[in-house]
């Protein structure tokens, strides 16, 4: 669990971490190189979840063997699926990092909502949606494994 009270803001109680995949934690459905060592750090604090409609079908081959786990979505609507899975998760809890359109409701439902404007950009709505935006995921990570540096951004 990560547990944060940040001035002005409020509390956070974080137990689960939701990442959307393609644009947040791969290009072209390769993942980064440099995530697999934060999610495997921040694993030892949360529940770590991928969410991807699976573009390229790499999940898979990408995640085996990370402290995660993958769902694959299977609606029509990859938006309501993605918020509707942080209600489940208990939205309280969840801190959930994305880029695109279907990330939009996601990070708006979740507890702290990370948006990400990397090399595949970030959807205007998204951005809007979000609590803190950055231009790396290893950005997004590091705001949950150094907290004071989430604290910093957020306090008012």
């Amino acid at each position: 669990m990560l547990q944060l009270d940040i001035p002005g803001y409020g509390s956070l109680h974080l137990e689960k971490l939701v990442l959307d995949y393609n644009g947040t934690l791969a290009l072209d459905g390769i993942m980064f190189k440099t995530v697999k060592d934060y999610l495997v750090r921040l694993s030892e604090d949360l529940e770590v979840y991928v969410l991807t409609s699976d573009t390229f079908g790499t999940v898979a081959k990408e995640c085996q063997g990370m402290p995660v786990e993958v769902k694959v979505l299977q609606s029509a609507d990859h938006t309501a699926e993605k918020a509707d899975y942080i209600t489940q998760l208990g939205a309280h809890y969840v801190a959930a990092v994305g880029n695109g359109a279907n990330d939009s409701r996601m990070l708006e439902q979740a507890a702290l909502g990370i948006a990400v404007l990397g090399p595949e950009g970030c959807s205007v709505q998204t951005l809007n949606a979000a609590d803190v935006a950055v231009t790396r995921i290893e950005d997004a990570l590091g705001l949950l494994l150094y907290s004071q540096r989430l604290i910093a951004t957020l306090r008012r």
